[in-house]
């Protein structure tokens, strides 16, 4: 407890109370120089006690014996400060726990206030520095998928590369990316974590052209689908799963339309023949369904 120092305001000055007497000033010193300046557990007794920044413990006695002074005067001065509310008071049988109010405005340091400033300020600083960057990335990026991600894959990228080469080698890869089907662009995350940025321009396969849209089949009251056989120009009724599939005919792509196709009377009689077995299927599975 006698190493390292305390803060002692000049404001002190303007306390009537600290400045009544000698006695009340020596007093005031004695509690300012002897309490903690940092949490701390100590032993009084069997007793574990853990102090706080500007606690101490102490008792009048004490008190009274290191300052020399009357063990009354101590007492009636301590509870002087207390009914001012300058410091409070916690007693049992062993000993006497005195808090000093307001302890942080008096001794925090302000150096070390300030350290924390600048440290919180710098730090700050470059989160938005981080952030700007990404941002800037995301933006330019055709896919935004997985953010929280991407924003983790960034900043590991950061400690490799810059972000003037993540965004120089990204918008040259984007022109391979126009008017391409986004399902074949990789997710953000997984171009960083891939170190896309290194790759070469003349290896990299242009993404799919977008597919046309596949042409819309009709659907009947029955829930199953018209179509015809692109071959034969059989009529067909797929069910939804169906229409993936090829006909059960010709084995080649169905169609939602009826192509153009001249028909003998062989394929007539198995066109005919294999409507009726699929309304019959359609009918049956239509009946279990009721019953299911």
């Amino acid at each position: 407890m006698n190493s390292g120092y305390i803060k002692l305001h000049r404001k002190i000055l303007d306390n009537p109370l600290v400045m009544k007497s000698s006695d009340h000033f020596a007093i005031w010193m004695y509690l300012l120089l002897n309490a903690a300046h940092k949490k701390y557990d100590t032993l009084i007794g069997s007793e574990r006690v853990t102090l706080n920044p500007g606690q101490l413990v102490t008792g009048r006695k004490k008190i009274a014996k290191d300052l020399k002074i009357n063990e009354s005067k101590v007492q009636r001065i301590l509870k002087l400060f207390e009914n001012c509310q300058q410091i409070e008071q916690q007693m049992n049988n062993l000993c006497r726990v005195i808090s000093i109010l307001k302890w942080d405005d008096y001794q925090h340091s302000n150096i070390q206030l300030n350290t924390e400033r600048t440290l919180n300020k710098n730090t700050n600083n470059i989160k938005n520095i981080y952030i700007d960057q990404f941002n800037e990335f995301w933006n330019v990026y055709d896919k935004k998928v997985s953010k929280p991600k991407a924003i983790t894959a960034y900043n590991k990228a950061l400690k490799k590369v810059s972000h003037q080469t993540i965004m120089s080698a990204l918008n040259n890869q984007k022109k391979l990316w126009v008017g391409k089907d986004k399902a074949y662009i990789k997710h953000p995350t997984t171009w960083l974590n891939q170190e896309c940025w290194e790759d070469d321009l003349n290896h990299i396969q242009p993404a799919k052209e977008l597919t046309t849209a596949k042409p819309r089949f009709l659907k009947t009251p029955s829930g199953l689908f018209k179509a015809w056989c692109m071959k034969c120009g059989n009529k067909l009724l797929p069910n939804e799963f169906q229409l993936k599939e090829s006909s059960p005919c010709c084995g080649v792509d169905i169609l939602p339309e009826k192509p153009d196709i001249k028909t003998t009377k062989e394929t007539k009689v198995v066109a005919e023949k294999s409507l009726e077995e699929q309304e019959f299927w359609s009918k049956f599975n239509n009946m279990v369904g009721k019953i299911g």
